[in-house]
């Protein structure tokens, strides 16, 4: 996991996927003091100095970008840190993670956005802090967006609570308007929702356990979407869990508003029957739910009405996960199997083309967040991720680098292994 001291990395006969260009090709790239120098086939090595990876039979591309993450710095770094969260990221072939403000205390001041910056210079990947859009994430007073803005923030967010107040809502879209900056948002009724463990359906009565109704996601949806198209504001709708979510999304879009969405692989990935275990690394919000909507998700992803995928990563101790159903917390991580999961179903699964997956972690949510990352550029510091997609592995708790072990995908046996990640020109990760 240390950095590599060689600054000059030969990768050989790869198969480059380039999704900015929609091109895949078998070629060679040499990364020179970080920066990528050439890219053609047949390659000489220059100097002893450079470090080969044989990437033959692997697949080439830029190193993803996941615009959802929790790494709980500052306040609860028990549960991650910066350090150790982007150390999980370069194992799972992510080189840029946008993290989410509800730390202690929040990211709702340029102090806060600084702290972070500074913090994850000498961390293996780049972190993008997003800041609050209300202070403390009390949904009461918004933040100064324009300060948070030019401090570095790159999008803003409430994520873990969703502002109530509508005349509120449609302020902070006004507001945000003047930064061209996306609003993240959490779309959650807590009316609906308060109290709710999982998907309200066949599964929560048949287990004892109450539901969360689709319909907390889908009224803040459409209540939303209403604000932005009078606001004009630009907004992303993240985790999106429902088949009303994506038939509103899709509608809206349609219509000319300026929104966009995200998906997790969890959410691709399970429905409400796996909760039949009680599986406590399966609570998470907003819950897995039916089939039905887990299909659409699908539908969503195939048709482009979904724009990314995203991890939701969001650690905690087992303190907190082992226990009852009841009581343990929601989240799951994510980081580590953000590309195995959503190939596994998606492409080996569904047969959506590699080249759309890849486009989905890299360039669309690079674009959704305005940076410049997920691609792979001559005269560009490179940031890239190396995969076996032949290589299939059993998803097991002991492998993970997070400090947190909760995921949801223990014991699935997920396709596509990450043979080494380069972030910011350095060798930062080879599987052993």
């Amino acid at each position: 996991m240390n950095k590599n001291e060689s600054k000059n990395i030969l990768i050989k006969s790869g198969m480059v996927i380039d999704p900015e260009k929609g091109k895949e090709f078998v070629s060679d790239i040499y990364i020179k003091n970080g920066i990528v120098a050439r890219i053609k086939e047949n390659i000489k090595a220059v100097g002893n100095d450079t470090v080969k990876i044989d990437a033959k039979g692997c697949i080439v591309c830029p190193g993803f970008v996941d615009m959802h993450v929790h790494l709980r710095d500052p306040g609860f770094e028990d549960e991650e840190t910066i350090e150790s969260g982007a150390l999980s990221a370069v194992k799972g072939g992510i080189t840029t993670v946008a993290c989410m403000p509800n730390t202690s205390p929040p990211i709702d001041s340029e102090s806060m956005v600084k702290y972070i910056l500074e913090k994850s210079q000498s961390a293996a990947c780049k972190v993008l802090p997003v800041a609050a859009m209300t202070r403390g994430l009390k949904g009461t007073d918004i933040t100064d967006m324009g300060l948070l803005a030019e401090a570095g923030a790159v999008g803003f967010s409430d994520d873990g609570r969703c502002i109530s107040d509508s005349r509120l809502m449609y302020e902070v879209m006004r507001y945000s308007t003047q930064f061209g900056l996306p609003l993240v948002l959490h779309e959650e009724d807590c009316y609906v929702s308060g109290g709710g463990l999982v998907n309200e359906g066949c599964y929560s009565a048949m287990l004892g356990l109450d539901g969360i109704s689709s319909l907390s996601d889908d009224v803040i949806i459409a209540r939303d979407i209403i604000l932005a198209g009078r606001s004009r504001a630009k907004i992303h709708i993240t985790h999106v869990s429902t088949r009303g979510g994506v038939e509103m999304i899709k509608k809206a879009r349609e219509g000319g508003l300026d929104i966009t969405c995200d998906v997790t692989p969890h959410h691709l990935f399970f429905n409400d029957s796996y909760l039949a275990s009680f599986n406590t690394n399966l609570k998470v919000k907003p819950p897995i739910r039916s089939e039905e909507d887990r299909l659409a998700l699908i539908e969503g992803v195939k048709g482009g009405v979904i724009d990314a995928i995203a991890s939701d990563h969001a650690p905690h101790l087992d303190t907190e996960k082992n226990t009852t159903f009841r009581l343990a917390e929601f989240g799951t991580i994510g980081l580590e199997t953000l590309f195995s999961a959503a190939f596994s179903k998606l492409c080996r699964e569904e047969k959506i083309s590699l080249l759309k997956l890849i486009s989905l972690i890299t360039t669309s949510p690079a674009k959704i967040l305005g940076i410049d990352a997920g691609k792979i550029e001559m005269g560009k510091t490179a940031n890239i991720a190396v995969i076996d997609t032949e290589a299939e592995e059993e998803v097991k708790k002991e492998d993970f680098v997070s400090k947190s072990k909760n995921s949801a995908f223990i014991g699935q046996k997920l396709w596509g292994k990450v043979i080494c990640t380069i972030s910011g020109g350095e060798l930062v990760y080879i599987n052993k």
